[in-house]
């Protein structure tokens, strides 16, 4: 079967701890930029598989995911899609994968200051009410 997709679509996990009240960020190895962790959603790979997989392989943890909780494209770029899930640690220890350089657990309310760019309106209102 021919690949069709017409958009990369990143997925990406906002691992929240609910007695904490903070979600986990995390910073590429040679990036200077903290973000949530991500990783690209492979041809004909279920969303919540990929989702899971990507979490455990940069942060070592096995997740729970809650849902879908904002999606933007992005046609002006590269025909990209993002699709966020808000995550809950299942089990497993935190542990850096292969190219992260950083893992922190931060207040929601910090995001953008450690992302060092605003955020769409809706996923920032969202993400802060977390806390």
């Amino acid at each position: 079967m021919e690949n069709t997709q017409k958009f990369e679509i990143i997925i990406l996990g906002v691992i929240f701890d609910p007695e904490t009240r903070k979600i986990l960020i995390g910073k590429a190895k040679g990036d200077p930029n903290w973000s949530f962790l991500e990783g690209n959603l492979k041809y004909n790979e279920e969303l919540d598989v990929g989702l899971k997989k990507v979490t455990k392989e940069k942060t070592g943890y096995n997740v729970k995911n809650l849902g879908a909780i904002f999606a933007k494209n992005y046609l002006e770029k590269k025909d990209e899609l993002e699709i966020y899930f808000l995550c809950e640690i299942a089990d497993g220890k935190e542990k850096k994968g292969e190219n992260v350089e950083e893992l922190k657990w931060i207040k929601p309310s910090k995001v953008e200051e450690y992302f060092n760019k605003k955020l769409p309106t809706r996923l920032k209102e969202y993400i802060i009410h977390l806390g």
